[in-house]
């Protein structure tokens, strides 16, 4: 009984597709398990530029840290000339980061993973110098501390809100080998040094415009307010009184300034996964990245509201706002329709095949049928020579009814059913021999 109740349960799990769906859902299982634990390291190749800038040597940093944290993002660093180039190489398809700054063509495919640092423009005199006034710039010798195209597209953007005209303005690029001297020949009127307001451009340039205890004369930019106004490329920042060390601090009240943002960007289509982990991996560094690149203490989130100016990546925007997706956010849909895929297929063949064996039985159920007529056939038949091919067609029977038991075709009640026809076939023959080899003798008593 115990055992006919196992072979009845059995089958309805194999029918009803309850046993596909529990094999399916395990699948699924070592399936997740295993891209969780086997996901491939993620190299990414990361634009940015002049080589010796505090850009290029932050993202090294960067790099370093996350080959040494055995992660799975790796940085394959894209040399390039200047950060306009960073940002086309991004748009280009040749990146999948790039750092780019705010004021400088944007890529269209970009979005904000992380702002690095705001740069602060800084325009100052010499010491002693008699211009206050971004106004009196006019035909005048600006040198560009560090010596880029895009600090040079900055001047002429300062120097246009102002109605002057770029090109009466000499531009001259300085390096920090040279900077102390030229100034010190009287070679530049005014320096506009671009940069961290920490950082060192700033700190270089205004020592060398300084003179002894005396001060440089800092140039408020007055126009910030409207051109942020104009676009989102530039902020209006103050540099706070008494930021600059001295006798007095300098300076005496805010400078109104204009502010840059310095900005990674990743490719939109880049995975939001992918781009969740790296910010979240930065924001850990970013402590430890102090010691080597100090700029890195800059670096902080971009405005994730709505409407806001910079495009945030889904990836950065999931981890500033404590969105992040866990394994089966991302991929639990998939894994359960392929579940439910694999179950439905899985109902299908065992429906197929539950058809297959249903017709198998019935097949070998005949034979039980067959068995019967041979029994009834016996108890008729009046010729000794026919029951010996009825003993023949019950071993042909016997025959297939094993190779149905060997495949499956009968349940435990067939099978008895198939042995007891069987057995009452033979006990008919038997009955019906001895019955017909008596009638000869009786015949032989009477007379």
């Amino acid at each position: 009984m115990l055992s006919r109740r196992r072979m009845a349960f059995s089958h309805v799990i194999y029918t009803s597709g309850f046993f596909f769906l529990t094999i399916a859902f395990a699948l699924i299982a070592i399936i997740a398990v295993t891209l969780r634990f086997s996901e491939r390291t993620q190299v990414l190749k990361v634009a940015v530029g002049p080589a010796d800038s505090d850009n290029a040597k932050l993202i090294e940093a960067i790099a370093r840290h996350l080959e040494r944290d055995g992660g799975r993002i790796r940085f394959v660093i894209l040399p390039v000339d200047d950060l306009a180039q960073s940002a086309k190489a991004l748009e280009q398809g040749r990146a999948d980061l790039a750092v780019i700054r705010s004021d400088i063509a944007i890529p269209r495919n970009g979005a904000t993973v992380v702002i690095l640092h705001n740069d602060i423009a800084v325009l100052a005199a010499p010491a002693g110098s008699t211009i206050t006034k971004a106004s009196a710039l006019l035909k005048k010798r600006v040198g560009l501390f560090p010596a880029t195209a895009s600090n040079a597209t900055l001047l002429d953007a300062i120097l246009a809100a102002y109605g002057i005209d770029p090109g009466t303005v000499q531009h001259i690029m300085l390096s920090g080998d040279d900077l102390a001297t030229i100034v010190s020949q009287k070679g530049v009127d005014a320096i506009l040094t671009v940069g961290p307001l920490r950082g060192r451009s700033i700190e270089i340039a205004m020592a060398a415009l300084a003179s002894g205890n005396r001060a440089p004369v800092l140039i408020p930019v007055d126009a910030a307010e409207g051109m942020a106004a104009r676009g989102p490329e530039y902020q209006k920042a103050d540099i706070p009184a008494g930021f600059f060390r001295g006798s007095p601090p300098q300076p005496k009240e805010d400078v109104a300034t204009i502010s840059i943002a310095v900005r990674l960007e990743a490719r939109q289509n880049l995975s939001e996964e992918v781009v969740t982990r790296l910010t979240k991996r930065l924001f850990a560094m970013r402590r430890s990245l102090q010691s080597e690149v100090p700029v890195a203490a800059a670096m902080e989130k971009p405005d994730t509201e709505k409407g806001s100016a910079d495009a945030v990546h889904p990836g950065a925007s999931a981890y500033y706002e404590n969105n992040e997706k866990s394994f089966m956010d991302q991929y639990g849909d998939w894994l359960y329709i392929s579940a439910m895929a694999f179950s439905g297929l899985g109902s299908v063949i065992a429906a197929m095949f539950g058809l297959t064996r249903a017709r198998a039985r019935k097949a070998a159920l005949g034979l039980v049928d067959q068995l019967i007529e041979v029994k009834q056939v016996a108890h008729t038949t009046q010729e000794l020579s026919r029951l010996g091919g009825l003993e023949a067609q019950i071993e042909d029977l016997s025959t297939k009814g094993l190779r149905f038991a060997r495949d499956n075709n009968f349940d435990e009640a067939g099978l008895a059913a198939l042995r007891l026809a069987i057995d009452e076939a033979r006990r008919a023959i038997s009955d019906r021999r001895n019955e017909l080899q008596a009638k000869p003798s009786l015949v032989t008593d009477a007379s």
